[in-house]
């Protein structure tokens, strides 16, 4: 342990801890060879955690230490523990990263934690880097919501993660336990007492003498070895006596022990340690004597400062006290009698800052205090305005708990439970069953409602709302809560695809006038949600005509609809314009805007760059999608990400990653009780199905969505993604009299859209065929050549490569080749392997054998490996390859020199001309 010796001076006094120091040095080697490790240290309070880490990491050299300690009267800060972090950096090195300047309060964790990532990864060039977070236990939500985004990120990096538990840490919440599972490489240590043997030098180094050995184990037994109940025996000379006297004087319990070290000394000395216990940090000397009615504080705090119970550091003017440890300050505070509490925290009042003199008020209260109660709900509104929910419904409960009249306590109790709901769902959720007991209410039940869609439950969030609204849509002074439910229930009718009921209910809200500039711009976008699903992607586009046409010049509050006007002009069949949007609005998202209609941006974004033959960019959108979801996804969000991440290892014919997303699809789709997901997942199957040209899997994954009768309306917006799969698979599977009713719907809805013509050109000739219409397909597929767009070349190859099979097979050798090597072309540069396979067969059976050059594929990229080398291709640097990829610059190298270690080439210019030599044909 690190101790102070008496008189409060700091000495190196450590026993003890050998095994558990070369586990921490072999951690350091592996980390300092570019291995990331989270090493947790666990045990009770006061065994000797933080010393054993401070004690490791001062042997250590070249290390760039960022230290944070968690406190329970801080839980609830947002972005807390990250400022701690950041403060050990210079702020000029932070000019990048504006979050963690703070910033942060209404940004979201992805974002903060990408930040934090940036900052982790510049500290590197200067060595290795250690995050020290102490009391873990305690750690602000938010904040380990950024850093388990952080630490899934580092891959190849120096970096050791030192995590201070106090207890077990299966005994903390979800977010905690997500933090310390997000690093691959773990390590625990559970700390217990000193061994025997430590008691004596540990006696020696305090000052205490040398004891004999039966007073060494006598004092082993009676304390455990526990660190710091060691040190307080030590430091009672009287307790020593009576030990050596075989008298059972050491207490039975720690906190005995310290009352019972408080018990004999001076009054005065009692009186500052009491103050000190109460404010729970460190106080000038000066300040502190006259709250506690001391006049001569220095005199007074010496025998505490002997006694191990107080430091008072020399080197600061104004002489800051605190208790020693928080075990300390815990039995002092437990022993002070109800009265003498409530009289030491009126006095604390007066010692600390504005935010923490509230919990001084509550706590010096002992009768109901509606003065009090109403100040706090004024103060919980301005945190709530400012974006710190978690804050707000902390004041609110402790506004709850001392109102005098019920309904103020139940009305001040659901507000906080509806701002928990928001800001730490699990926290809320603990709040149901007191929900539940309220009186019913609007207030009780849109935070019911609230509670139900979280869980996925819509139509028991359908049926709260609704009853929430009947009740407070006619009363003047409940218009801004019946306002706010408006606009949850036109969110909750998006996810059940009833258009018309959303444009009701989110154009009531807006109407009421009631709805802050966030939520009013949210609850546009649901306006235009409700109108696709009505009325098509042209009218979705009519109702966010208000958005500015340059997405470089919408603010941060639009994100939303930005992000949903990309989707619509991507329906509408502009994919151009709509991949702008898209991409504009997770830039505004990575510099902490937040998507609260959740991530769909993500999906809504891979599926147009796939569309658009941009595959290498479909997988680092998915990634980064996958990433802001490790946080906190919702659950209906999933299948439509896992379909995005899916698609293109289906295309490329990596077929365990495509079935492994197809899965995870399914999987997280049959969780919800509502049928929507379902269509993505039955998408990623068909993709895998079509890689391997199984048509009738593909028929049969999509096969519920052929009944018109059970289509919904955003079934139908989204035809134009699945039905031409739905076709593809009855096509040719021979289900040709079915594929026909099909490709007329397709035709009939989508039509219009641009890049489908030569889908539908393909589908339509490929049907000829299979009626024996040899010259009517060629027809077909010659004028979808003549009239199709060349927006998406996934669609131009096939239809490119049907054309020229049919042209083989009637004797046009020359115009089959000509489409066969234009096709195979346009599958290079997707690096569509299994469709090069049905070129290169083609070209083979027109007498053409492809020459392959020497040499490996760059098809043998892992998938990180592609994403370094297309964003490589792109010009980027290494920095910016980092930002893009969410991975620190050392990582970048890492992948840089596997990617040129096999393939064979030195620097980026030869990368660059491999991949472009990877995109053209070999001569035939």
């Amino acid at each position: 342990m690190t101790s102070l010796r008496p008189g409060g001076l700091e000495e190196d006094v450590f026993v003890g801890r050998k095994a558990e120091l070369v586990l921490l040095a072999d951690v350091m080697a592996r980390v300092r060879d570019g291995q990331p490790w989270l090493v947790t240290i666990e045990g009770e309070s006061g065994v000797g955690k933080t010393a054993l880490a401070r004690r490791f990491l001062a042997a250590e050299t070249g290390l760039t230490v960022l230290r944070a300690r968690a406190d329970p009267g801080e839980a609830d800060l947002e972005y807390g523990i990250i400022e701690q972090l950041a403060r050990g950096v210079d702020p000029r090195a932070l000019a990048r990263y504006p979050l963690l300047l703070g910033e942060a309060a209404r940004s979201s964790p992805f974002a903060v934690g990408a930040q934090v990532l940036g900052m982790i990864g510049d500290r590197q060039g200067a060595g290795p880097v250690a995050l020290v977070i102490d009391d873990v236990q305690w750690a602000d939500r938010r904040s380990m919501e950024a850093l388990s985004f952080t630490f899934r990120r580092l891959s190849v990096d120096a970096v050791a993660v030192i995590l201070i538990v106090r207890g077990d840490r299966d005994q903390l919440d979800a977010p905690a336990r997500q933090m310390l599972a997000s690093m691959a490489q773990r390590h625990r240590i559970f700390l217990q007492g000193l061994t025997v043997d430590d008691v004596a030098p540990l006696a020696a180094g305090l000052g205490a003498g040398s004891l004999g050995s039966e007073a060494i184990r006598r004092l082993h037994d009676r304390t455990g070895g526990h660190t710091l109940y060691l040190r307080t025996m030590l430091a009672d000379a009287e307790s020593l006596e009576r030990l050596g006297q075989e008298t059972a004087a050491v207490p039975a319990s720690l906190a005995a022990a310290i009352r019972d070290q408080l018990a004999v000394l001076p009054a005065p000395t009692r009186s500052l340690l009491e103050m000190l216990a109460v404010v729970d940090g460190p106080v000038p000397l000066a300040l502190l004597g006259g709250a506690a009615g001391v006049p001569e504080p220095t005199a007074a705090i010496e025998p505490a400062v002997r006694a191990g119970l107080a430091d008072l550091p020399s080197d600061q003017p104004t002489r800051p006290v605190a208790i020693r440890h928080a075990l300390q300050r815990d039995a002092i505070y437990a022993g002070l009698a109800a009265d003498r509490r409530r009289e030491l925290h009126a006095r604390a009042v007066t010692l600390v800052d504005e935010v923490n003199a509230w919990a001084h008020r509550v706590a010096a209260v002992d009768r109901p205090d509606e003065g009090l109660a109403a100040a706090l709900e004024r103060l919980a509104d301005e945190e709530a305005a400012a974006g710190r929910l978690a804050l707000a419904a902390t004041h609110l409960r402790w506004a709850s708990d001392i109102s005098p009249a019920r309904a103020d306590r139940e009305r001040r109790l659901l507000t906080a439970a509806l701002h928990l709901m928001l800001a730490e769902e699990s926290r809320g959720l603990a709040l149901r069953r007191a929900v539940e007991s309220a009186t019913p209410s609007p207030l009780r039940d849109c935070v019911l409602g609230t509670m139900a869609f979280s869980a996925g439950e819509m139509r028991e969030a359908e049926r709260r709302f609704s009853q929430a609204l009947a009740q407070a849509r006619d009363d003047p002074d409940s218009r801004p809560l019946a306002a706010m439910i408006a606009n949850r229930l036109a969110g909750t009718y998006t996810l059940l695809a009833e258009g018309e009921k959303v444009m009701t209910f989110g154009r009531w809200a807006l109407d009421t006038g009631c709805l802050d500039p966030a939520a009013a711009s949210q609850t546009r976008t649901l306006i235009a949600v409700g109108a696709s699903v009505a009325a098509g992607p042209r009218a979705a586009l009519a109702e966010l005509s208000h958005l500015d046409a340059d997405p470089a010049r919408i603010e941060p509050v639009d994100v939303d609809g930005l992000a949903f006007r990309g989707w619509y002009r991507m329906l509408a069949g502009d994919l151009g314009p709509a991949v702008g949007d898209l991409a504009a609005s997770l830039r505004l998202a990575r510099r902490g805007a937040t998507l609260t209609l959740g991530l769909r941006a993500y999906f809504y974004l891979a599926l147009a760059q796939y569309l658009a033959g941009a595959w290498d960019d479909v997988l680092l959108t998915a990634e980064q999608g996958f990433s802001a979801a490790a946080i906190h996804a919702r659950r209906y969000e999933l299948p439509m990400l896992h379909l995005a991440a899916g698609c293109v290892p289906a295309g490329r014919g990596a077929a365990a990653e495509a079935e492994r997303h197809a899965a995870l699809a399914e999987e997280a789709a049959a969780r919800l009780d509502y049928g929507q997901e379902r269509l993505y997942a039955a998408m990623a199957r068909a993709l895998v199905c079509q890689a391997a040209g199984d048509y009738l899997g593909m028929t049969d994954a999509l096969r519920p969505w052929q009944d018109e009768a059970v289509l919904d309306g955003r079934s139908r917006l989204y035809a134009a993604f699945w039905r031409p799969l739905l076709a593809e698979g009855l096509i040719g599977s021979g289900q040709a009299g079915q594929a026909v009713v099909l490709s007329g719907q397709l035709r009939a809805e989508s039509g219009q859209v641009s890049y489908l013509t030569p889908a539908l050109a393909w589908l339509d000739g490929w049907l000829a065929e299979l009626r024996g219409a040899p010259e009517e397909a060629l027809r077909t597929y010659q004028c979808g050549e003549d009239t199709a767009s060349t927006e998406s070349p996934v669609y131009t190859a096939r239809l490119l490569l049907a054309h020229g099979r049919l042209l083989r097979r009637t004797g046009n050798r020359k115009g089959a080749v000509e489409r066969l090597r234009r096709a195979n072309t346009l599958f290079l540069g997707l690096r569509a392997a299994p469709f090069i396979a049905q070129t290169e067969e083609e070209l083979a059976a027109c007498g053409l054998r492809q020459q392959h050059a020497s040499g490996r594929s760059v098809l043998e990229m892992t998938d990180r490996e592609t994403e370094v080398a297309y964003l490589i291709e792109q010009g980027m640097t290494n920095a910016e390859i980092a930002a893009e990829l969410f991975i620190t610059p050392k990582a970048v190298e890492y992948h840089l020199g596997n990617i040129y270690a096999k393939f064979g080439v030195k620097g980026r210019q030869q990368l660059r001309r491999l991949l472009g030599d990877s995109r053209r044909p070999a001569p035939a």
